[in-house]
């Protein structure tokens, strides 16, 4: 069933489908990456040997967010932006409709995509030593892959109007207390942590924590159905300016960006 992935990995432990994003060094989305987690939990819902997922990535990070020099290149080539733009809406729908529950075992920093991909999980645990932030605003781009939908609804508008407008990080400990992820535990702990809570689900009725979980995401799936369209949408609007060419070569060039406000 997942033979055809390359950049996502595959282990069953019992019941639990361990799937871990593989792209040295930092797990960046790029087009391939991004493609794949576009449809992996689709096929995830239809595995019939899997009752929960755990979603971690390899290495020292969990997902660093963007592709650089792929965003480069998307400035001079729509097509690959646009490819994106349609295909970020499927992350958010499936993570969100699949009845299984979702575990992320967040390693290392979550960033962008990576931070969304956590936060759409239905419980996230994450090492102490590591950071999430939604950075979109600093390469220039409207956080249009479900960061927008997400971080108010879950920390609330004032918080997450900071959070979204500045890029900031946020070490683990703080996000579990102002509840953006479930919990923070030393590094050298969360492995155990996190299939301790597997094992904890799976013990439970299969059926009644599934429905639950529909029950739980309804109403996010609504505003989700009603939005991330039109969040990727803004998002392809940011992609066509100056100012984020000017913040992509800037970090390439490792020298503060000059931006100009086109």
């Amino acid at each position: 069933m997942y033979e055809h992935y390359r950049f996502l990995k595959f282990e069953y432990r019992g019941r639990c489908l361990l799937v871990t994003m593989d792209n040295p060094p930092v797990n960046a989305a790029h087009l391939e990456l991004h493609n794949e987690l576009s449809q992996v939990f689709y096929d995830v819902e239809r595995d019939d040997a899997c009752d929960l997922v755990v979603l971690t990535g390899a290495g020292r990070a969990f997902s660093a967010g963007g592709d650089l020099p792929g965003m480069l290149k998307a400035c001079d080539d729509p097509s690959i932006s646009a490819s994106m733009i349609v295909r970020t809406p499927h992350i958010v729908r499936s993570m969100l409709a699949m009845e299984k529950p979702v575990i992320a075992m967040v390693n290392g920093h979550a960033m962008g995509l990576g931070a969304t991909l956590a936060l759409l999980a239905d419980v996230a645990i994450m090492a102490e030593g590591a950071k999430i932030a939604d950075p979109h605003v600093n390469v220039g781009l409207s956080a249009g892959d479900g960061g927008a939908l997400l971080w108010p609804l879950l920390i609330g508008y004032a918080r997450a109007r900071h959070y979204l407008l500045t890029g900031e990080a946020i070490v683990a400990a703080e996000a579990a207390q102002i509840g953006l992820i479930h919990k923070a535990v030393p590094a050298e702990q969360l492995e155990g942590a996190v299939w301790a809570y597997a094992e904890r689900l799976l013990a439970l009725p299969k059926l009644a924590v599934r429905i639950t979980k529909r029950s739980i995401n309804m109403g996010l799936r609504q505003q989700a159905e009603s939005l991330v369209d039109a969040h990727a949408g803004l998002e392809h609007l940011t992609i066509a300016t100056q100012d984020h060419r000017e913040a992509v070569q800037a970090f390439l060039e490792k020298r503060p960006p000059v931006f100009r406000g086109v």
